[in-house]
């Protein structure tokens, strides 16, 4: 599997997030400055809208969360589950910087091919 740059650090807002186009969908992009960055499927699975790059970060539970702009569910940064409701959840993609750049982990390997792993 490979690694996609995203953008550079830089571009990203501290303690806010962004949206950017990744393989065939919408990912949101968090920087939580120390905390870390984060990645998300950028889509509310409760309403189908993609704007959860607009969502409040909130600490609840000891871990972090990103709150829907629309109906408010809390979706965990760290594993995509919602506190509100079990049945919602959003994939979660690995991310780090390297160099300055954001890098987001593509499920495809270096001959295109789609993996699961």
């Amino acid at each position: 599997m490979n690694w996609v740059n995203i953008c550079e650090k830089k571009e990203l807002p501290d303690f806010g997030g962004v949206a950017a186009w990744f393989e065939d969908r919408a990912i949101a992009i968090f920087n939580l400055g120390e905390r870390g960055l984060f990645a998300l499927d950028n889509t509310d699975p409760a309403t189908g809208v993609s704007l959860l790059s607009r969502g409040l970060i909130c600490d609840l539970e000891g871990d972090i969360f990103v709150a829907s702009p629309l109906h408010k569910q809390h979706y965990s940064l760290r594993d995509g589950s919602c506190i509100e409701d079990e049945s919602l959840s959003v994939e979660v993609y690995q991310i780090k910087c390297e160099d300055g750049k954001v890098l987001v982990k593509s499920a495809y390997d270096s001959s295109g091919n789609y993996s699961l792993v």
